[in-house]
């Protein structure tokens, strides 16, 4: 079975402030030794927030036949820049034979989403794709693994934590206005894997019927049907602000 995943990049960083997208920074903290010692010759580089993402599923024990990275409109110099600085990615992308494209997003992440998998369309289409966000840079091969195996197994999946505050729905004006049960809500996460033509299928309905859905597992939910929680990692956050590099 061919495989794919969907990496997004193409948003604006806006809440990051000025500078350099937040996909494209440095990850600070990364463990030493884990990139080429300059004095052995070896090429040194940089692990940024996207290529600790590429990484991980380069590393899945699950081989991936095509990683599609969406980016801003004319952006794609820019990310396979900012993977080439990483020195781990080169080395897997040909040991595992896997095609790294890139695709100029939408002005949303459902329409830069749905022009991936349309590329991703055609008679080498995959069976399965995972749906990353690429500012989720400490995603671990356990997780992906798992998402993955799901999806093959049941169809949709995403990986969920469960929640730990009393969780309340309020208004527009702050009132609340039901109390949910904590046992049955969960802080969803990416990748989000699925079945990839039904996925297509769905996201071209989604475009036409002029609503705004989050994430893919909305989408499928609406069109498709049942989509399958799995755990998720609590390591696994999103970078929004500026702290969440700190």
């Amino acid at each position: 079975m061919n495989r794919s995943v969907v990496i997004t990049a193409a948003g604006s960083s806006s809440r990051m402030g000025s500078g350099l997208k937040k996909e494209y920074r440095t990850l600070p903290g990364f463990p030493a030794g884990s990139l080429p010692d300059p004095s052995s010759g070896a090429k040194s580089g940089r692990v940024s927030v996207l290529s600790a993402a590429v990484h991980a599923f380069l590393s899945s024990a699950y081989r991936f036949d095509s990683i599609v990275v969406t980016v801003p409109e004319r952006g794609e110099a820019d990310a396979a820049r900012v993977l080439a600085e990483d020195p781990r990615i080169a080395p897997l992308i040909t040991r595992n034979n896997t095609r790294l494209s890139f695709i100029s997003g939408g002005s949303t992440r459902q329409e830069s989403v749905f022009r991936a998998l349309e590329s991703l369309s055609g008679d080498d289409a995959p069976g399965t794709v995972l749906v990353h966000d690429g500012a989720r840079p400490w995603i671990s091969c356990d997780l992906i693994d798992a998402v993955q195996r799901t999806t093959e197994e049941r169809g949709a999946a995403v990986p969920g934590i469960a929640a730990v505050d009393t969780q309340k729905e309020i208004d527009e004006e702050g009132r609340i206005i039901r109390h949910l049960e904590r046992r049955f809500i969960a802080a969803v996460q990416t990748p989000q894997g699925f079945r990839f033509s039904p996925l297509l299928e769905a996201h071209r309905k989604a475009a036409g019927d002029g609503r705004t859905y989050t994430d893919d597992a909305e989408i499928w939910g609406r069109y498709e049907g049942d989509v399958f929680v799995c755990p998720g990692d609590r390591e696994n956050r999103k970078i929004t602000f500026p702290e969440d590099l700190a």
